[in-house]
């Protein structure tokens, strides 16, 4: 069963939409997201901007510790650090990038976070670690 309100985010006229995130997976401690790069993806060196795979990781993160059951809406987490790592270049003929993270700790409002990007191929490009402070409800 699709959760409407994570098409409802990924609808959302933000960053995610801009930059081409898209959240393909968020449950109580678990985030993913892809991005299908393309050329506006990349450095000048012809390969992902580092800048593009931390917005991946720095997004996936941040669902694991803020999951909410229905009816409630569905609020990221806020980033307060972030670390990364890069172990490999991805390029656009690599496919899509897909980033899956993990809640590792935390309590009610701080948790902890770790995840990586691998590309189509399964082939690991970065990793990631952060601290990120529950995101909160909407104003009724």
């Amino acid at each position: 069963m699709t959760d409407e309100r994570i098409a409802a985010v990924n609808q959302y006229n933000g960053f995610n939409l801009a930059t081409g995130i898209r959240i393909t997976d968020w449950q109580d401690g678990l985030g993913v997201v892809t991005l299908t790069p393309a050329a506006e993806h990349t450095n000048p060196a012809g390969v992902v901007h580092g800048g593009a795979m931390m917005g991946m990781l720095d997004v996936a993160l941040a669902l694991t510790g803020s999951y909410e059951e229905a009816p409630l809406a569905l609020m990221p987490g806020l980033t307060l650090s972030l670390n990364t790592q890069f172990i490999a270049v991805a390029s656009i003929d690599g496919g899509m990038l897909t980033a899956r993270a993990t809640k590792t700790g935390g309590g009610r409002n701080v948790f902890f976070s770790e995840g990586q990007i691998t590309d189509s191929a399964g082939r690991l490009i970065a990793t990631a670690t952060g601290v990120f402070k529950r995101g909160r409800q909407p104003a009724p």
